[in-house]
């Protein structure tokens, strides 16, 4: 834990924090029962811990936009290696807002030095502006995703958790169909049959996966901020999306990189009520 003296970042109103690559932190091989947002958790801590110690604290505290990183795990991918990996990001929207994904996708794309990403997979946040999730939440989120595509920028795009009615809307809405629907399987022995034949009849894979449905609430990052940093420092803050991405070998299936970006923003008092 840092020292609670003083806040560290009290100016600061975005953040970003970049773990790198976890598969090189001996603490993280060690635990091989982490749920994914344990996972996540204990990655933003131990980044947090290793960049509270060694920031400069005169130029942190005047800082709006913070990024925090340990330089030591930061791994690029070498242009030489690109074509050798497949690079699938997961991206948690904690906001429906397609200028996010666009900033998320760029933030990756400089973090690991790369143009392009293989596949995209998204995770909608389960109640956006308090109401169902529904299909024209999807809609803005998706285009921005097509677009991207267009570009050159995405290969493949997936989603997570659509039950077969929301499956069947997007597919037939979408100009570029989802490949993959990614179900999460807790508390259900196994996929529904109607999923099953939808899927099989339009060419869309399903992928088990135990992601919970909001990976990073408020209280869980602020209450990282606050342990690490200063009780100051964990206020106020709001999650706008995560990212998990994973460098494949392919042929081999072997994971060359895994970590984790996520973007918070930090709201005043009028902003929240």
């Amino acid at each position: 834990m840092a020292d609670l003296d003083t806040p560290i970042i009290p100016s600061a109103t975005s953040i970003v924090i970049h773990s790198g690559n976890i598969i090189s932190w001996n603490r993280m091989k060690r635990q091989t029962t982490r749920s994914p947002s344990d996972e996540l958790k204990n990655s933003l801590v131990a980044t947090l811990n290793s960049w509270s110690k060694n920031v400069n604290r005169e130029n942190a505290k005047n800082s709006q936009n913070v990024e925090c990183f340990d330089s030591k795990f930061i791994t690029k991918i070498p242009s030489e290696e690109r074509d050798s990996l497949k690079l699938t990001v997961k991206l948690f929207l904690n906001n429906v807002d397609p200028e996010l994904v666009r900033q998320a996708f760029e933030r990756v794309c400089t973090e690991l030095d790369v143009t392009m990403i293989d596949l995209l997979l998204l995770a909608m946040p389960e109640r956006p502006f308090e109401e169902d999730l529904n299909i024209e939440h999807f809609k803005p989120v998706w285009k921005a995703l097509e677009a991207m595509i267009d570009e050159g920028k995405i290969e493949s795009l997936g989603v997570g958790d659509m039950d077969v009615h929301m499956l069947q809307e997007l597919h037939e809405w979408a100009k570029i169909k989802p490949s993959i629907n990614q179900v999460n399987l807790q508390g259900c022995c196994r996929m529904p049959p109607e999923l099953i034949e939808y899927a099989k009849e339009h060419e869309i894979q399903l992928l088990t996966h135990s992601d919970p449905k909001e990976i990073l609430s408020p209280k869980v990052f602020r209450d990282v901020m606050t342990d690490t940093c200063h009780p100051e420092d964990g206020m106020n803050w709001y999650p706008s999306w995560t990212v998990r991405y994973s460098a494949l070998v392919k042929c081999r299936g072997i994971i060359k990189l895994k970590g984790y970006i996520a973007r918070a923003q930090r709201l005043g008092q009028q902003e929240m009520f």
